[in-house]
């Protein structure tokens, strides 16, 4: 793994999440369609205007510019801490909890209880399981 962030000491990566094109192909059709509702009614109401196409045209802004982003979405799954692309770490005895959606998993951590989302894991069930193992796993080291 030559693209892993710089580990301290003892430290080793447990899972990698690398987002998935084909989770990421789902939430865009769900998108896609759902923004025909208003592409429907913007046609009901300016039937011979170019105000049509609005819905239609900001979602495919909005998903062109997220699958720019998709790369910024990696993390790293130690057996201490959560590093994400930016180089933002979250110590895993920070972590609370971890919940499993479809499209997003995520880590609650902090005083303030803040939610991390981990967004297109191709398996959100495993990402979540491999927290809580890694998490379970720096319990009994300390």
């Amino acid at each position: 793994m030559t693209d892993a962030p710089p580990l301290n000491e003892g430290e080793v990566i447990v899972f990698d999440h690398l987002p998935s094109h084909r989770t990421f192909r789902r939430a865009a059709v769900f998108l896609l369609l759902v923004s025909l509702v208003p592409t429907l009614i913007f046609a009901l109401v300016f039937p011979d205007t170019l105000w049509i196409m609005l819905p239609l045209f900001l979602a495919c802004m909005l998903l062109v510019q997220e699958r720019f982003k998709l790369g910024r979405h990696r993390a790293w799954i130690t057996n201490r801490r959560i590093i994400l692309q930016d180089g933002t770490a979250i110590d895993l005895a920070d972590v609370v909890e971890t919940k499993a959606r479809s499209v997003v998993v995520g880590v609650r951590h902090g005083a303030d209880r803040a939610m991390l989302p981990l967004y297109y894991a191709a398996d959100g069930e495993t990402l979540a399981a491999a927290i809580d193992t890694a998490r379970g796993a720096s319990d009994d080291t300390d």
